[in-house]
């Protein structure tokens, strides 16, 4: 049975997601090859006309920073941080509220490192399961401008600190305000506090000069996406649904590998880090990536096919020692082990057939 390895990072998928993603460096994870093998369908799925492969028209790829990119870094930034204000009246806790707190938390009389807001003020919504279980529960019912002993056990596992599983303790709550939030305003105040820039010039200045950075170095990648991509749209399919869902769930992983890496699920992942949408949203764009992943793939084999592309035994080698180089392997030995040779072929297939395309290629 013909089996259908798609080197997921090859076709770099995550640039063609979404443009909106947060340019953040706390929580960055480093990408490994992922593989997405299917069976059955790979034998349905087909490219039914290839189209035109050899000097293709490509949008050329722009490396300038635009005002708009750099107000969605700024936007991204403000909903990222929202200011918070409280709510006149309301002085008695609900679940769903969110409350401006200040806490302590006591193992055996003494306070334990981790366990408290250190006075610094710390933003809880009840009911968002964000502290051991009973502690939001715990402050239900309570009125602002009080302190309160809230008994608690931690519980077993407790993964964030072991050496705390099944522990009791004692949190004492000051509870400050019940807020909501709102817009925060765009100050040298706020980019002080929240970045490492002094004032907005500053950090103009700065996310600019990265953001440049960024495209100079994606430039490659993104056009050989985009030259891929014209073959694409030139080119007609008969693609099997089951291998696009297969693909789907493995992209869906993917970022809630991502999401578990920063300690969030996958819904505070979008939020903070892809502006916001929705799960749904977000699914169907995997499903939108998952289909171009498979065309893109089916693509390249059938070009790979016409023009008989292959490689030597050499390019193979140094390919493979590229590889084990860029991703960090033991040796090439133990990446080849680890993939198998006819996956790391197929990539390196792939690689010589993209790159026989886009050397071709014409920027308009």
């Amino acid at each position: 049975m013909k089996k259908r390895w798609i080197l997921v990072l090859v076709l770099a998928g995550v640039l063609a997601m979404t443009g909106a993603c947060k340019s953040k460096k706390e929580g960055e994870v480093k990408e490994t090859p992922q593989e997405a093998e299917t069976e059955e369908a790979a034998d349905k799925s087909k490219v039914v006309k290839l189209g035109n492969y050899k000097g293709v028209e490509a949008e050329a790829v722009s490396t300038e920073v635009t005002e708009e990119e750099l107000q969605a870094e700024i936007d991204a930034l403000l909903s990222f941080y929202p200011a918070t204000q409280p709510i006149e009246g309301k002085t008695v806790i609900e679940k769903g509220d969110t409350v401006h707190i200040d806490f302590v938390g006591r193992l055996e009389g003494e306070a334990f490192e981790g366990g408290s807001s250190q006075n610094q003020g710390y933003d809880l919504t009840i009911g968002s399961g964000s502290f051991i279980p009973g502690f939001e529960e715990g402050l239900i019912g309570k009125e602002i401008g009080n302190t309160y002993d809230l008994p608690m056990t931690f519980p077993v596992p407790y993964d964030k600190n072991p050496d705390l599983a099944g522990k009791e303790v004692v949190f004492e709550v000051t509870v400050h305000e019940i807020v909501e939030y709102v817009d925060a305003e765009w100050t040298d105040e706020f980019v002080a506090k929240y970045t490492e820039y002094d004032t907005i010039e500053a950090y103009k200045e700065g996310t600019k000069a990265i953001l440049e950075d960024e495209k100079i170095r994606n430039q490659p990648a993104e056009w050989q996406n985009r030259v891929i991509q014209a073959v694409v749209d030139d080119s007609e399919f008969e693609c099997d649904q089951q291998e696009i869902d297969n693909l789907t769930e493995n992209i869906l992983q993917e970022y809630e590998m991502y999401a578990s890496f920063s300690g969030i699920d996958l819904a505070d992942f979008l939020q903070y880090y892809m502006n916001g949408i929705t799960e749904e949203e977000f699914r169907q764009q995997a499903a939108d990536r998952a289909e171009n992943q498979l065309k893109s793939q089916l693509v390249i084999e059938a070009v790979s096919a016409a023009e008989n592309i292959q490689i030597t035994e050499e390019e193979y080698q140094q390919g493979l020692k590229d590889l084990a180089e860029q991703y960090g392997a033991e040796s090439p030995e133990a990446f080849e082990e680890q993939y198998g040779r006819e996956t790391v072929e197929a990539g390196l297939i792939f690689d010589k057939t993209a790159a026989f395309v886009v050397e071709q290629a014409v920027e308009i």
